[in-house]
């Protein structure tokens, strides 16, 4: 809710509470504990590890663990790595990939208006790199064990619009010795102005993202000024995409009953014709989801 006065209040789903770092690894394989990115911003992210990942508890280390960077969703404007249906999803990635997963909490609309989301989430690379070129032993000891060689971007709705942002401003900055090796948007965050077939479709069989909820987003997180034909809400061209070189393999993740749908086969369709090497999953009988349905 956002007041005339200013002032923001989220309230969280109470299915989705915050849930409280834990680095003990007392409660199974799978630790985790928040780091600060920014300390002029105070942005933070929250590590997932499985134990033989870290060099504390004087676990033994198997060999380097690939690194996802994971972007929550929220439409801009909710959650953080602390919410738990974000907390349980990259400590499930964690737990059966075996990867260590870094969750960035960007700073949220309206307060913080786009771009400051991307900005934030770059410097969350950026954080990771500086990690890279330090020796093994004096990085953070949860990424002593981590393969900066094998990086993979995901996020979810908003999230997934972020992974593709970071793609695109990847290639004009020098992360090395970080490698990104894919690129994982899940359901991405896209509008326009203009109403799409699968959001006419919507206002008859509402998804539990409805469009007014996806208007409300936009109109919170957008430069002020500006309207759903904004560069930032607008699925990219295949002109602009092309110009993202090199580009990391996409996988493109839908479901076919999201208010969303038609953005995201556009964007789909966009990489194919720019050339870019993207697949596309699509869950038949999901809506708008944040999870893979295979860890729930």
């Amino acid at each position: 809710q956002l007041y005339s006065d200013g002032r923001v209040v989220r309230t969280s789903k109470p299915q989705w509470p915050d849930c409280a770092a834990d680095p003990s690894f007392e409660k199974g394989e799978i630790g985790c504990k928040d780091v600060i990115l920014d300390e002029g911003t105070g942005m933070w992210a929250r590590i997932f590890a499985p134990k033989s990942a870290t060099v504390v508890h004087d676990a033994s280390s198997t060999g380097k663990h690939a690194l996802l960077v994971y972007f929550h969703g929220g439409g801009f404007v909710a959650f953080s790595p602390a919410s738990s249906i974000f907390h349980g999803l990259c400590s499930g990635i964690s737990h059966k990939m075996g990867m260590i997963v870094v969750s960035v909490a960007y700073r949220l609309a309206p307060e913080h208006r786009l771009p400051v989301a991307f900005d934030d989430s770059f410097v969350s690379l950026q954080w990771l790199q500086s990690q890279a070129k330090k020796s093994p032993m004096d990085r953070d000891p949860w990424l002593q064990n981590a393969d900066f060689s094998r990086i993979f971007l995901m996020g979810g709705s908003a999230g997934g619009t972020i992974v593709h942002y970071m793609a695109a401003r990847s290639i004009h900055s020098d992360l090395s010795p970080l490698e990104i090796k894919g690129l994982f948007p899940v359901v991405p965050f896209f509008g326009a102005e203009e109403r799409s077939k699968s959001e006419i479709q919507s206002l008859v069989q509402p998804d539990v993202l409805t469009l007014a909820d996806c208007d409300t987003f936009w109109r919170f997180c957008l430069p002020e000024g500006t309207n759903r034909d904004h560069e930032y809400c607008r699925v990219p061209s295949a002109e602009e995409i092309a110009k993202i070189d090199p580009m990391p393999p996409s996988l493109v993740v839908v479901g076919a009953r999201d208010v969303l749908h038609s953005r995201q086969v556009e964007y789909y369709e966009e990489l194919r014709k720019a050339g870019k090497d993207a697949k596309l999953v699509e869950y038949p009988n999901r809506g708008h989801f944040l999870l893979f349905p295979e860890v729930e």
